[in-house]
């Protein structure tokens, strides 16, 4: 993490899990399925109705609180399926801003299970915690309390 003296910086985190799935599998959850795996504790809604990531230039990553409500997450940037996901977005004051932040998730393919790659950088308010907890934030949305335990889970 970089900072300057009045609060404003850059931090840099990535993170890899693998998912024991092929890549199609773990694009198909990631994108057209995320209201399934992404875990309750992670809403900032009172009362989510889901949660929606339209894959496509411009597409919005929001959670839907029905009544045309609710709270945007990233905008797409870039869609290269099944491999590829670029997304923009702001963190307000209210958790931790203000900042903006860049994600990119990649998916490679290795011998039937796919490493899903997060690269975010965030740019404005951080702190020394900024890091660490967006570290910890992305490796339970797509390992043991997410997508991967999601996709991995034994079919009825």
């Amino acid at each position: 993490m970089m900072q300057t003296g009045n609060g404003v910086g850059v931090a840099r985190v990535e993170v890899e899990v693998t998912v024991g799935a092929p890549r199609e599998r773990v694009w198909k959850a990631l994108v057209e399925e995320p209201g399934r795996w992404w875990p309750r504790d992670f809403y900032v809604g009172q009362a989510p109705k889901g949660f929606v990531i339209e894959a496509r230039p411009g597409g919005r990553v929001y959670e839907d609180w029905g009544n045309e409500a609710g709270a945007l997450w990233y905008t797409v940037l870039v869609v290269e399926p099944p491999g590829v996901l670029e997304l923009a977005g702001h963190l307000t004051p209210a958790f931790g801003g203000p900042a903006t932040t860049t994600v990119r998730l990649t998916l490679k393919e290795e011998g039937g299970a796919t490493v899903v790659r997060v690269e975010d950088a965030i740019f404005g308010r951080v702190d020394e915690h900024t890091g660490p907890r967006l570290r910890e934030g992305w490796r339970t949305l797509m390992g043991s309390g997410g997508l991967k335990a999601y996709v991995e889970q034994p079919t009825p």
